[in-house]
């Protein structure tokens, strides 16, 4: 039980205390009147009696028997006198007790009454007091689901702001993103035309992939193109995916050979896939090639045959020098001369020379015979070996020298 309902009950106690004293104090009050009474009637009867005393002794003296008998008369006087007072007082005693009773009756009944309002209240403490155990587990309860939903709200925000600050984060990356793009098409149009050809022709390569028929539509525009080497893979799997039951294989191989060729000399020309086939059709692949293509080709096929080494690849240079001098660019001057400086080291220079050294080549080795003359001849860090190469050639060309600016002409 709470301190109020404590301090309640000590209240009601209280007033049942308090209504006790009230009765007492009443009766106290009513048997002190009947005390004053009581001493006002003896007082009287005092003063009645000292009377006839009096008139006793006034009276003449008699016998004894007179005496006696007027004595007897006076006390059945006094008697008679006294005999309403003391039934005045007989009744009085009997008012008295009746009220006495009434009031014991009445303090029972509101001792009674009063215990009933205890028992009444305490009934309702009880019950008040259940029902705040009862509002308190509620509140409890509500407050624990309330402090769940708000840690599920906080949690939700707490999501929500990272969430916000992700997004936040994407629109400023695309926001600069745009902003460079917006640049990039202000100030350097070129790269990104260049940009987007490379995308355009990476989209085109995939789609030979999914249809490598589509080549015989895509061809030419992927050969005006320039092709990086990271789509060889992919160049080289549409290929492989041709129908070789197909009427039209020959003519969609042909147009994948001349991509190869021009794009990726480097990488077909030595695929163990790809290379033979590329090898028997050098000389269609030669004469379909541009003055640009061929360079291109010819000085990547070059360097990665130096990067292997030029007398290990003899054979294939052979066969790739032998059908170029049976193409439409086998005077091609500058085509030689972009070959020669190519191969940057003079070791790499003789070598080739070396490699060329054929009845069927004897035309083009001419054309090196000139450019190393012209670089070499009086060179002081020659080799015996180089010097003897450089004689045999100066022989050969009756001692002739070839200045630079004429090699260039």
């Amino acid at each position: 039980m709470t301190k109020h309902h404590k301090g309640l009950g000590t209240k009601m106690k209280s007033k049942e205390k308090l209504g006790r004293n009230y009765g007492v104090v009443v009766f106290s009050t009513f048997l002190l009147s009947v005390l004053i009474t009581l001493e006002a009637f003896c007082d009287q009867d005092d003063s009645a009696t000292k009377t006839i005393t009096a008139s006793v002794e006034s009276l003449p003296q008699r016998g004894c028997g007179e005496s006696v008998m007027g004595v007897s008369d006076v006390n059945l006087a006094a008697e008679q006198k006294c005999k309403p007072l003391l039934s005045e007082i007989d009744k009085l005693k009997k008012d008295f007790n009746h009220t006495s009773e009434q009031m014991d009756k009445m303090l029972t009944y509101y001792v009674q009454c009063n215990e009933k309002a205890i028992d009444s209240v305490n009934t309702s403490i009880s019950g008040a007091s259940f029902a705040l155990t009862i509002v308190g587990i509620l509140v409890a309860v509500g407050g624990l689901g309330l402090g769940i939903y708000i840690s599920f709200l906080e949690k939700k925000v707490r999501n929500l702001t990272i969430e916000n600050r992700t997004i936040l984060e994407t629109h400023l990356k695309i926001k600069n993103e745009v902003e460079i793009l917006d640049r990039n098409i202000k100030t350097n149009m070129g790269k990104l035309y260049d940009d987007l050809k490379k995308e355009e022709t990476k989209t085109l390569v995939m789609r030979l992939v999914k249809v490598p028929q589509d080549i015989a539509n895509l061809g030419n525009t992927l050969a005006s193109r320039d092709i990086t080497t990271e789509l060889f893979p992919e160049m080289k799997k549409a290929f492989q995916l041709l129908p070789k039951d197909s009427p039209e294989y020959g003519y969609y191989a042909m147009a994948y050979r001349v991509l190869f060729f021009q794009h990726f000399p480097a990488l077909a020309l030595f695929d163990q896939d790809i290379a033979n086939k590329m090898e028997s059709n050098y000389l269609s692949l030669m004469d379909v090639s541009f003055e640009n293509d061929i360079i291109k080709t010819s000085t990547e096929f070059v360097n990665r045959c130096a990067d292997i080494g030029l007398l290990d690849c003899r054979d294939k240079i052979r066969k790739y020098f032998a059908d170029l001098s049976k193409s439409k660019h086998a005077g091609y001057f500058e085509l030689h001369r972009e070959i020669y400086k190519t191969l940057c080291t003079k070791e790499n220079r003789f070598n080739l020379y070396s490699v060329l050294d054929s009845e069927d080549l004897k035309d083009i080795r001419k054309i090196y015979e000139q450019f190393m003359l012209s670089d070499y001849r009086d060179d002081p860090g020659n080799t015996e070996s180089q010097k003897l190469v450089l004689k045999r050639i100066a022989e050969e060309t009756g001692e002739k020298r070839i200045s630079n600016n004429d090699t260039a002409g």
